[in-house]
């Protein structure tokens, strides 16, 4: 493999002439795949930074949110201090990735048999991930980029579904025109626009058309659709059409052939047959016999080469036997192309080699076949009477050529023209320009490394931000050897012993550690340490209780999987036996203080994680994974912030007020015998509840403004109206009161508090509940689900509350307001129905 460029070359290939601080990622080069996309842009941010381009800290558009652009925006971000705007027309980030789970991506396998390309660890310094379907790399890429977004809000920020509709220059960069497709189309001409010190274009290649030939519709490459599945109708020999000689071409007359195709068995069955690696040198010279043709623009026929120079080896080491052991029975397969040559220079050595396999197994049968026809336009046309062959659902005409086909699949590639478009005028002449950069720097260009330095840096610059490990590396984490502690009765104390002290059991949460805790007694015995120990267990997927089932199973099911207070609880594992290695250490303690260290480092964990999540927010609605699901308007959010600033120190301050204010968020019974059934709900399992529900809480408190925690029954809050008594409240995002669903039961269920805040579900609801003098009323008392009762005021997650919260603090304020007034108009309504005056 070549050296990676120097920081120069890289900048030379992806500047535009003429136009300085416009760059372009990958949209012209060859090789492209989901890897060599990222590295692009990373060696491109590392020589923008190494050559002082970014010294001024720019404000930098980045326009496409595929694997280029979202690793250029993600790595510019990281290493200066520049404000980073990410364009994408799709409403998510690498949207071509998210619909297939039947293709795979991998990192160097398109380089085979090169060294090394078999392994499958991408092992990039950020947003790194490992071989695995398009779905599974895209989770991983994703989750690290929006901790990178997290951790640098506002700098770098996305938009989502706004199109780019074009650039001008202006004096100190580029003003970028675009639309959001959200809002009505604008006039023409009267897109917005904004200023941008630096562009990068990293638009990629665009979609395929959804009719490819006319009168056919084909299943994009990057939909689980566009796979050929396995043969369940029974035909006798189905036909298949496949257009297209590039990589998506060949990997569908792969499938196509395939009884039931899988890509990562394909990979491995071809790349690990036993024998093929001393085919390497053989197929290694033929690609660069291929390249230094198609460098003098000779066309070279790899079918010939191929024929000549490993057939007989292939067939010798089993490999062409292995590959004719999976195809479909009967089938028939077309393969049309542009040129007489079948294979292109352009594709993937291993994919060639795939596709050369399947046409040599069909050829090699009776009751197989391959045909390979050469034209310029393929037609759909109709059936011909009398049919020469069985009914087929397609007839097409290539170049004279009558074929019949039970399935056609188009792969002629994307429509590159519609995404350059915007740009056009300023890419005139990049096409000349980085063809000529191609060929000086050769392989270089064709696999792209990345430099030592550039690693340094960005491993650097994440470690600096504070990023956390890349996913395949906290999975692995997670499945290291775990640390074994051991909890016994001791006369009316715990005795705790193990490796680690009992307020360090959070890293099963905070680290993914997966601990052995040795439970010898039962839970009885234990007192309140037992709920403490599970609901460390119960929030982790790396612990295991090793205890006496018939003591402990039936305790545990009823605090996690059938509890009446939570759905999607967990039941931790429960193993007889005891695995050891935990008697170091031993510490004699009270229950209650075991259990109050536990839960104390437990709550401090989720404090730091709720900060964590709503300081972004504040700052600019960032919400990774939706969890509050709610855009709110800028002065409302400085209010939250200071609302939660005080609180915050509050919580820090009272551990035992943070401990009651999360116990209230998760449960909806507020009872001091509770207690233990409801700690248990409080952790992982449940942070979307908790995210969203502090954050309806800390909305609602700022418009209020005198909203704080409480630390004691009734309720978790409790609010300071000026001229009157003081309201308790209760914050809750439960979802279930005994064992019913909270939507169902809300209305009716007698909460001890003067006022309710519910997010039950997707749905915000606050209730203010009668005060005292109203709930002593015996006769006549209107239920709480009588629509003209006095019962709660409801207010959901509709355009109204929406509406409110985007537009600000003043709209809330009149909102609840309203809500209030209404409330206590009903209310006097029901005081006087009931005879009370």
């Amino acid at each position: 493999m070549a050296d990676a460029l120097l920081p120069q070359d890289v900048i030379d290939g992806a500047s535009v002439r003429d136009r300085p601080n416009l760059f372009v990622i990958g949209c012209y080069d060859r090789r492209i795949t989901f890897y060599s996309q990222q590295v692009r842009a990373l060696s491109l941010v590392h020589a923008l930074k190494d050559l002082g381009y970014l010294n001024a800290n720019p404000r930098i558009a980045v326009i496409g949110g595929g694997a280029a652009g979202v690793s250029a925006a993600a790595a510019v971000a990281l290493v200066s201090n520049s404000n980073v705007i990410l364009f994408e027309t799709a409403g998510e980030l690498l949207s071509l990735q998210s619909t297939t789970a039947r293709r795979r991506l991998d990192p160097h396998i398109y380089d085979w048999p090169a060294h090394d390309t078999t392994d499958p660890i991408a092992d990039l310094p950020i947003l790194d991930w490992e071989s695995g379907t398009c779905v599974s790399v895209r989770d991983d890429v994703l989750l690290s980029f929006e901790h990178i977004a997290l951790r640098l809000a506002p700098r770098l920020q996305k938009r989502m579904r706004h199109k780019v509709t074009g650039l001008t220059r202006a004096a100190d960069g580029y003003d970028v025109r675009f639309v959001s497709l959200d809002a009505p189309p604008p006039e023409a001409g009267q897109e917005r626009t904004e200023r941008f010190n630096m562009v990068i274009l990293a638009v990629g290649f665009g979609l395929e058309p959804d009719e490819p030939l006319q009168h056919v519709q084909s299943a994009s490459y990057w939909s689980d659709a566009g796979v050929p599945v396995a043969e369940f109708q029974g035909r006798p020999t189905p036909r298949f059409f496949i257009s297209g000689a590039g990589d998506g071409g060949l990997i569908d007359l792969v499938a196509a052939g395939a009884t039931d195709f899988d890509h990562a068995g394909m990979i491995s069955m071809i790349s690990q047959h036993p024998g093929v690696g001393e085919l390497s040198a053989t197929l290694t010279a033929i690609d660069a016999e291929a390249r230094a043709a198609d460098a003098a623009g000779i066309r070279f026929d790899f079918m010939a080469i191929y024929d000549a120079q490993l057939l007989a080896p292939l067939t010798a080491i089993g490999l062409l036997a292995a590959v004719a052991q999976q195809l479909r029975p009967g089938v028939r397969l077309t393969l049309q192309t542009r040129h007489a040559e079948l294979f292109e220079v352009s594709t993937s050595m291993l994919n060639r080699l795939a596709a050369y396999l399947t046409i040599k197994a069909c050829e090699s049968d009776a009751q197989r076949s391959f045909r390979h026809l050469r034209c310029d336009a393929v037609t759909r046309i109709d059936a011909p009477f009398p049919p020469s062959e069985a009914p087929a659902a397609f007839w097409l005409d290539c170049g004279g050529d009558k074929v019949a086909a039970d399935a056609v699949i188009v792969r002629r590639g994307p429509l590159r023209g519609v995404v350059r478009a915007p740009f056009e005028e300023h890419l005139a002449g990049y096409a000349l320009a980085h063809k000529e950069w191609l060929t000086r720097h050769g392989d270089a260009t064709l696999v792209p490394k990345l430099s030592g330095h550039a690693r340094r840096l960005f491993i650097e610059a994440a470690r600096d931000a504070g990023i956390p490990l890349a996913p395949r590396l906290q999975r692995a984490a997670a499945q290291q050897l775990p640390i074994s502690v051991q909890l016994r009765s001791d006369a009316n104390r715990v005795r705790w012993s193990g490796a680690i002290t009992a307020d360090q059991l959070v890293r099963a949460w905070s680290e993914d550690q997966a601990f052995d805790i040795i439970l010898p007694d039962g839970p009885g015995d234990l007192g309140i340490a037992a709920g403490a120990i599970l609901r460390v267990a119960c929030h982790s997927r790396g612990c295991r209780l090793h205890a006496a089932p018939a003591l402990w199973t039936q305790h545990v099911r009823a605090l996690s999987l059938e509890s009446l207070h939570a759905e999607g609880m967990t039941m931790p594992t429960i193993t007889s036996g005891n695995p050891g290695g935990a008697a170091q250490n031993p510490e004699q303690v009270a229950p209650e203080i075991l259990a109050r260290r536990i839960h104390r480092s437990l709550d401090a964990c989720l404090l730091g994680r709720l900060d964590a999540h709503l300081q972004p927010f504040f700052a600019s609605n960032a919400d990774p994974g939706r969890h509050i699901g709610l855009t709110i308007a800028n002065d409302l959010r400085i209010a939250m912030a200071g609302t939660w600033a005080d609180w915050q120190a509050s919580f820090a301050d009272d551990s035992s007020l943070l401990n009651h204010f999360l116990r209230l968020m998760v449960c909806a019974v507020d009872s001091e015998d509770n207690r233990d059934v409801a700690q248990v709900l409080v952790g992982p399992t449940k942070w979307k509840e908790i995210v969203r529900g502090t954050t309806v809480a800390l909305a609602i408190a700022s418009a209020w403004k005198t909203t704080s925690p409480r630390g004691g029954g009734p309720g978790n809050l409790v609010r300071e109206r000026d001229g009157d008594s003081a309201w308790t409240g209760h914050g809750c995002a439960a979802d279930l009161i005994n064992g019913s669903d909270m939507s169902l039961c809300a209305a009716s269920y007698m909460w001890q508090t003067q006022f309710v805040i519910l997010i039950v579900k997707v749905t915000i609801e606050v209730a203010r509940i009668a005060e005292r003098a109203f709930a002593q009323i015996e006769s006549n008392q209107p239920s709480l689900s009588d629509t003209d009762g006095g019962g709660p005021v409801i207010m959901s997650i509709n355009r109204e509350f929406t509406d409110a919260v985007a537009s600000g603090l003043v709209e809330l304020r009149a909102l609840l307001a309203t809500v209030e007034a209404g409330h206590f108009e009903v209310l006097d309504r029901a005081i006087v129905k009931g005879g009370v005056t």
